[in-house]
């Protein structure tokens, strides 16, 4: 049976065995079993009362690795200690037979994931497209939906996925493309739905690889018309490196590319009124079963009659069956009757009859359709219909006040125009924690902005939109680091899409370039905690190519701040400090003493992360002198912070300890939890240093709370691997590993690279106890590679645990051969493989 569908798993006496979990229980508890004699143990079962040669045992469990006959009945011996004396027999000088009574069972997993949307409204008609799109989905790997716009393809491709959720353990994952301008940032947008970071050195389609690899997954990517050939270019490299990878596309145009299978979506079913028209003959008729439930939602007693049967088969057949236009045409029954729509609607169309009806191509008729519907608006509709389409991926209401209340529209009427708007299903309002976000249909955001451009209003609004999103940024930027932070990072991600439109607008005109370098800047942290590392500095870099004004050195500098902080996370120590060199010298020039200890700052963390102390203390010292004359105690406790962490490093345990602990003081007294958890995170490894483990584990625990209630990722990982570190030598192995894991994900999400290097040697040394010395090297290998790569040495305070780890390991092997050579297959794995090993290290036999 299909991994997707069941897993095999096998029941004897009290015992069951489970292939898919790889542990064996009784009683519902774990058995601890070795790799190894849980592989000899499945081979038994699978042949229960049948000889299983040692030749066969020694090839399926251990492959071409000579082990000696003396090993394989250790084995043996364990799993009678574990199963019982009689469980196995030994038929001599042959091999072994499983005694007991095996029952092979099907254990049906729980439900994969998926990102599809629980749609609002029910689904009418399309059985014969769900089962050949079904079919189709079972023979090809990629399969494009095509279709005029308001055809419907996009809810047939979701009503099809749900039904196919079992199908993929790795999950369905839907892709709105809709409200992306920048075709260069499909492959960030797909890697953001995935959970996907950037990683050093590596393009994100090629990071999209590895990661998926051979996951069993689908992807849906929506609207993929007007960035068809990105799409086209990312789906062609995905399907090619990744060989159990199925993707759905829907798209007004086929993607092009080789294996791809087309599916035209129709219209719905007409009523065919040929033989009569009876209401209960019409009714079956999927376009009429959608328009009578959507104006249901009007008129919750609608009906099709005797006396509007006619009409309500005129209005469907007039509409060609196209969803979009009787989603339209249908909440008009709730101000007028259905023999008027359809009257209203030979009036206005009159194309839809005689033979220009065929001749008119159907996004035409789609566009008539709207035209209809935008011409029964007042003219105080009609202008916040157009204005709100310079938003992308939805608003608020504040931001509809700010941004469209002008000339026309007082700020007061634009509730009650959006609530009007919203009745006639032109706009959507989607309430969640009890605030509402109101959206366009794409289809009707297209119109709606051409009809602002015909306007003349649409510099206007854009820039309008540009100042608005400037201003939430700059007012959510002191706050990412404070109490909540978390509140304001989620709001930045759900207009996320608005800030990237602002800042394509910005890039694109000359004369707000310097408003695109403010808003730029004022993301920069939210890029570098939710890990938008390569979009962030993409959108830095291009901005600071522009010619700087003297106006503008403001916002350049800030910006090439938040680029440097970006670069420096991504690994790139050399940019990170030439961006960062030109921030101080724009400070200098302009007397900005604030800004010039914040660059100060800056360049001595770039210094301590490549090992340069003395560099950082005396910028650190340099930026503390300035920033006590000015004041602001948060900022002298982030300097005393990184003066104690020096300290640190250098040897110096009770200077370190006074410096944090006085800057912790001030944390503690203005409220900054963020500061906090990084200050308790230090002191409790500091103690760790000092070997109060109590103090440590409290200090830790304590930081690592607050780390998760405000989502700084950064810091968490840190504060965990640092109580990984405790529990390790604590011998609680199995901890320290699931301390670890969480850390490394962490870091990997967040694209740091020198956190992923230090959480992978933590994880050899664990692997080191768990199962010797082989795998331990292979994965400090891997780090050593990566620290090569981005150029960040040993901190003083981790390289003597560090080399005392490697060596004892060395040692413990007895064979310095062997264990160089484990460590360059290390140092040739991906991360991806050397992940896997650290975290499932398994005991190799030696041969000789």
């Amino acid at each position: 049976m299909a991994a997707a569908e069941a897993s095999v798993r096998y029941r004897f006496g009290r015992f069951e065995l489970q292939l898919d979990e790889r542990r064996l229980l009784t009683a519902a508890a774990p058995v601890q079993l070795g790799p190894h004699a849980f592989d000899m143990l499945v081979v038994l079962a699978e042949r229960s009362g049948s000889l299983v040669t040692k030749d066969e045992l020694l090839r399926r469990v251990w492959g071409k690795v000579i082990v000696a006959e003396n090993t394989l009945q250790g084995y043996i011996s364990d799993l009678r200690k574990v199963l019982g004396a009689d469980s196995i027999a030994t038929v001599s000088g042959r091999g072994y037979r499983f005694t007991m009574e095996v029952t092979p069972i099907c254990a049906v997993p729980s439900g994969p994931k998926h990102n599809l949307p629980h749609e609002l409204t029910s689904f009418i008609g399309r059985e014969k497209e769900i089962v050949d799109l079904g079919q189709l989905l079972g023979r090809v790997r990629l399969l494009t939906l095509t279709g005029s716009g308001g055809c419907g393809k996009t809810r047939l491709a979701i009503q099809l996925t749900t039904q196919q959720v079992q199908k993929y353990p790795d999950g369905i994952w839907l892709v709105e493309l809709a409200a992306l301008a920048n075709p260069d940032l499909v492959p960030e947008l797909v890697a953001t739905v995935l959970g996907v970071k950037e990683q050093t050195g590596k393009g994100m389609m090629q990071t999209l690889g590895e990661y998926i690899g051979s996951k069993r997954l689908l992807l849906l990517l929506d609207n993929a018309e007007h960035v068809l050939g990105a799409c086209a270019h990312l789906v062609d490299a995905l399907l090619r490196g990744c060989e159990q990878l199925v993707i759905l596309v829907t798209s007004r145009e086929r993607l092009g590319i080789t294996g791809e299978m087309t599916y035209r979506v129709p219209s719905l079913a007409l009523p065919d009124t040929s033989r009569g028209i009876e209401p209960e003959q019409i009714v079956a008729c999927e376009s009429v079963r959608l328009f009578v439930e959507r104006a249901r939602l009007q008129r919750p007693h609608f009906a099709v009659t005797a006396e509007n049967a006619s009409a309500v088969a005129a209005i469907c057949q007039q509409l060609d069956g196209i969803p979009l236009a009787i989603e339209l045409a249908a909440p008009r029954v709730r101000s007028m009757s259905v023999q008027e729509v359809s009257r209203r609607l030979d009036q206005r169309f009159s194309f839809l009859t005689g033979g220009s009806r065929t001749a008119m191509p159907r996004q035409r008729r789609l566009r008539s359709l709207i035209d209809w519907s935008y011409d029964l608006l007042s003219k105080g509709e009609k202008v916040l219909l157009n204005r709100v389409s310079v938003f992308a991926g939805g608003w608020t209401l504040e931001a509809a006040e700010q941004v469209c209340a002008s000339e026309g529209i007082d700020r007061t009427d634009v509730l009650d125009l959006l609530a009007s708007l919203v009745d006639k299903s032109l706009i959507a309002a989607d309430e969640r924690d009890g605030a509402t976000r109101y959206g366009l249909l794409e289809t009707l955001r297209h119109y709606a902005r051409e009809q602002l451009r015909d306007s003349g209003e649409e510099a206007q609004l854009q820039r309008r939109h540009l100042h608005f999103f400037l201003a939430l940024s700059e007012d959510a930027e002191p706050q990412l680091k404070g109490a909540e932070q978390q509140v304001w990072l989620d709001r930045l991600e759900i207009e996320h899409g608005n800030l990237r439109s602002a800042l394509a607008w910005s890039s694109s005109s000359g004369e707000d370039a310097a408003d695109g370098l403010r808003l730029a800047g004022a993301v920069s942290w939210f890029w570098f905690v939710r890990g938008h590392l390569a979009e962030g500095y993409g959108w830095l870099s291009g901005l600071l190519t522009a010619e700087a004004s003297a106006l503008a050195l403001s916002a350049r500098a800030k910006a090439l701040s938040g680029a440097g902080v970006l670069a420096y996370v991504r690994g790139d120590y050399p940019v990170a400090q030439a961006l960062h060199e030109e921030c101080l010298e724009i400070h200098r020039q302009h007397l900005d003493r604030q800004g010039i200890v914040q660059s100060l700052n800056n360049l001595g963390i770039v210094a301590y992360v490549q090992g340069d102390y003395s560099a950082t203390r005396a910028l650190s010292e340099k930026a503390l002198a300035i920033q006590r004359e000015l004041g602001d105690e948060g900022r002298i406790a982030i300097l005393l912070t990184n003066l104690g962490m020096v300290a640190f490093e250098q040897g110096d345990h009770p200077a370190a300890r006074t410096l944090l602990e006085e800057a912790l003081a001030i944390h503690r007294r203005l409220g900054g939890r963020g500061g906090i958890a990084v200050l308790l995170g230090n002191l409790g490894y500091l103690a760790w240093a000092r070997g109060d483990y109590r103090s440590a584990h409290a200090l830790l625990e304590e930081g690592v709370v607050i780390g998760r209630q405000l989502g700084e990722a950064t810091n968490l990982a840190g504060t965990l691997a640092n109580l990984a570190v405790v529990a390790h030598d604590q011998g609680d192995y199995s901890n320290a590993q699931a301390l670890l894991k969480e850390s490394l994900a962490i870091h990997r999400q967040a694209g740091n690279q020198r956190g992923i290097a230090g959480s992978l040697e933590l994880l050899a040394a664990v692997a080191f106890a768990l199962a010797g010395a082989d795998p331990a090297a292979r994965v400090w290998g891997r780090a050593e590679r990566l620290r090569e790569e981005i150029g960040a040495p040993h901190p003083p305070s981790e390289l003597a645990r560090y080399q005392r780890d490697v060596t004892t390991a060395r040692t413990a092997l007895h064979d310095d051969a062997a264990f160089d050579l484990a460590w360059h297959e290390g140092r040739a794995m991906t991360l991806e493989q050397v992940m896997h090993h650290a975290l499932h290290p398994e005991v190799r036999p030696v041969p000789g």
